[in-house]
């Protein structure tokens, strides 16, 4: 297998992201897909622009007949996914009016879970690679797979 095909969303030094590849098979036309969180320096918690992006691309990896499988992972070595970034969430309630507070909750929660459940109900094999800390939201997207290590 070689890396041909690669889309990224970030530079390494971004944090708050997903990293996207596709790793082509030897057969030239069948890709392995990987989504790597992007959030280290948070234990790779899961931020609101993070879930949309794994959601929007799931959904594009679930149309594509060359993708064979997807591999979910997270970048380091302390962590797959610490939960979700309740910080943000806190400092949305403290701080913000009650109705933008309640906005970005619903947003928040709605978004993690209907990725949660795209990742339940996946038609292609996703492949957890629970590294390190696994909790909250973390746990939402690494048991919605059979495959997990």
């Amino acid at each position: 297998m070689s890396t041909t095909s690669s889309t990224s969303n970030s530079s390494p030094a971004t944090q708050d992201t997903v990293r996207f590849q596709e790793i082509v098979c030897s057969d030239q036309q069948s890709k392995i897909a990987v989504a790597t969180l992007c959030n280290p320096k948070a234990l790779n918690a899961l931020t609101h622009n993070m879930l949309v992006l794994l959601n929007d691309q799931l959904e594009k990896w679930h149309d594509d007949d060359a993708v064979l499988c997807v591999i979910l992972d997270g970048e380091g070595e302390k962590a797959f996914c610490a939960g979700g970034d309740v910080r943000t969430l806190h400092d949305k309630m403290k701080h913000a009016p009650i109705e933008d507070a309640k906005a970005y909750a619903e947003a928040f929660f709605g978004t993690e879970y209907q990725c949660d459940y795209l990742i339940h109900t996946y038609s292609k094999p996703i492949v957890a690679w629970g590294e390190g800390i696994v909790m909250g939201g973390g746990m939402g997207l690494f048991m919605g797979r059979l495959t997990k290590w």
